[in-house]
């Protein structure tokens, strides 16, 4: 029964939490110019960061990983290493990441690179794509990507619990974004999981009763 309540409330949470977030990206003929150059890089072998032949603009890139992943069975994670350039990204290097069909990890080690790489280069943006493999919710409606409470979670994490990037974030001096392919689709998701949004309001006014 439990079980069921969990799988409930993920789903609950899945769809009202997307709400909150842009409509997926619009790729232009321009953006698959990314594809081969991406797909080359990705081929080749796994986690190293990979200097890309000349710049790609953001939804050039995230063109690229789509394709790479949009038939695959497992989850990948790329990181798109750039700059902010007005509204957009201009991506220079990539790293890329294998996993399972459900799951995907960033290692320790990236996770320090990313932070030292955010410190040194003040304009510095960093792209974070994944996908998820086709499941039976595709098969019933031609839904947009949903991110996952752990999805969000770890956007949370990186996003706005790490002060420098939260700082760079109210500024507009770049930061951390991420981007879920799934479906045929990539859209950002900006939105905190709402469920755990609301627990958590509910505990600090549960802590204030009491007091």
């Amino acid at each position: 029964m439990n079980n069921n309540n969990d799988i409930i409330q993920e789903l609950i949470d899945t769809f009202i939490s997307s709400m909150f977030d842009p409509n997926p990206v619009q790729f232009k003929p321009e953006h698959e110019r990314g594809v081969n150059i991406i797909r080359r890089l990705l081929l080749k072998p796994n986690a190293q960061i990979q200097k890309l032949p000349k710049k790609l603009i953001r939804n050039a890139f995230l063109c690229g990983c789509l394709d790479f992943t949009e038939h695959e069975q497992i989850e990948h994670l790329i990181i798109g290493y750039g700059n902010k350039r007005g509204a957009g990204t201009d991506i220079t290097s990539i790293q890329h990441f294998i996993g399972t069909e459900t799951s995907v990890n960033i290692t320790p080690e990236t996770i320090t690179y990313i932070q030292g790489h955010c410190l040194i280069t003040p304009n510095s943006e960093i792209v974070v794509f994944h996908n998820h493999p086709l499941n039976w919710l595709n098969n019933l409606m031609d839904n947009p990507p949903f991110p996952s409470t752990v999805d969000r979670n770890t956007m949370l994490q990186f996003k706005y619990l790490e002060p420098l990037q939260l700082f760079r974030f109210i500024l507009g001096r770049g930061g951390i974004k991420f981007y879920l392919g799934e479906n045929g689709f990539v859209k950002e998701f900006k939105m905190p999981s709402v469920i755990k949004l609301l627990q958590f309001l509910s505990s600090l006014q549960q802590i204030g009763g009491t007091q």
